[in-house]
């Protein structure tokens, strides 16, 4: 089975007309050649996605990995190692939008993939998508989306591995029951008064839970920041339209190889893992409250499989800084960041002020209105003294 850095020529070159144009199509899910139209269905394997031993692989890691006599790039801004199109001789990074102007090098030996999802969002689709995105957020600068365009969304697949695991782990713990007793004490008056407060007596608690783990999700870049990563396969990314790994689906786009190798891969999902169990157990353990004073876990039955999952990445350079917008492959909803326009910025900031200057001087009248005006006090003159009132006599 060829490797996942490899984009096999014979997909590129269009069996009617010649051309390397091939690519594949999202929508109709089929091979296509973007000089002529014509189509063809993606070469399928047969039988399922295998899980591998994760124990048995570790033993004889170097027997299965594949040997690539593809070309791969690695990106001089981010350090994202990809695969190399030799038709595109000026290109940049799908991660940061560094200018690619490094030579490509034969790939390092790696493990193939078990299973791809395809792509299912268009390019057409996510960037009508990605204007939407960018007319939502007022405050980027208008000419952001001069820099979007369609043939700046690059279409790329991200490692992941999912492992399966049969877990069993016993605990050690305190179960806390509730009760409450009537306290007196003395009110702000010195007043004597009652009430009840909440106490916990602790009882000791061990035992043993048992879960089955399938298919938990590691990202296998160093491309992506964790968190992003993590908001991303909220997406719209489900195992069940996992395909047998052909090379197929991924004519026309680019793939990264993995960064996180097995053993640390596994470490996180360990972690993954370990979150869930402890929640098991403070359910097992019962009461109000729980304390779990040690949890120890033996993990059996490990499997695992590399999988790649389709994102639409528009990666940018705005004034020296990158910028990145995630687009889900298979739903097209998108997530990322973007620059704010200074004028923007202080246009809001003066508008708020003069909008609350406005409303504190509404306030201020409305107050002024409403005060009664003190009672006016008539003034008599009485002349002074030695002076002679004028009058009739």
């Amino acid at each position: 089975m060829d490797a996942v850095t490899h984009q096999n020529p014979t997909y590129h070159t269009c069996p009617q007309c010649g051309a390397k144009g091939v690519e594949f199509e999202p929508q109709s899910q089929k091979l296509q050649c973007t000089y002529c139209g014509w189509q063809g269905e993606v070469p399928q394997t047969e039988g399922d996605i295998s899980e591998q031993s994760y124990e048995a692989f570790l033993q004889k890691e170097s027997a299965q990995q594949v040997v690539l006599t593809a070309q791969e790039i690695k990106c001089p801004g981010c350090g994202a190692v990809t695969s190399f199109d030799p038709q595109n001789v000026a290109d940049s990074c799908a991660f940061c939008g560094t200018h690619l102007n490094v030579q490509p090098q034969t790939a390092n030996p790696m493990l193939a993939p078990q299973g791809v999802l395809p792509f299912l969002a268009t390019r057409q689709k996510t960037f009508t998508q990605l204007l939407r995105w960018l007319g939502r957020n007022w405050f980027a600068p208008n000419d952001l989306k001069k820099l979007a365009q369609p043939e700046n969304l690059q279409g790329m697949y991200l490692p992941f591995w999912t492992f399966d695991s049969h877990t069993r782990s016993f605990y050690r713990g305190e179960r806390g029951e509730a009760y409450y007793v009537t306290e007196s004490y003395r009110d702000s008056s010195g007043e004597a008064q009652t009430r009840q407060v909440r106490r916990v007596r602790w009882y000791p608690a061990q035992g043993w839970v048992e879960r089955f783990f399938d298919d938990v999700l590691v990202a296998a870049t160093r491309s992506v920041p964790a968190p992003r990563l993590e908001e991303l396969v909220q997406l719209g990314y489900s195992p069940d339209g996992l395909k047998v790994y052909e090379m197929g689906y991924l004519t026309g786009y680019r793939v990264e190889r993995y960064r996180v190798v097995l053993r640390e891969a596994f470490a996180q999902a360990q972690q993954k893992m370990d979150a869930v169990i402890r929640e098991d157990v403070r359910r097992d353990i019962g009461g109000d409250e729980q304390r779990i004073d040690s949890v120890k876990t033996n993990y059996n039955a490990v499997t695992f499989k590399h999988i790649l999952l389709p994102v639409w990445m528009f990666s940018y350079r705005y004034r020296g800084k990158s910028y990145q917008v995630l687009a889900c492959g298979v739903t097209g909803k998108m997530l990322g960041d973007y620059p704010l326009s200074i004028w923007k910025v202080t246009l809001a900031v003066i508008l708020g002020l003069i909008i609350a200057g406005i409303g504190l001087w509404a306030v201020t009248a409305s107050e002024s209105e409403e005060s009664p005006e003190p009672p006016r006090q008539e003034q008599s003159y009485s002349p002074p003294a030695g002076s002679q009132r004028l009058g009739l006599p």
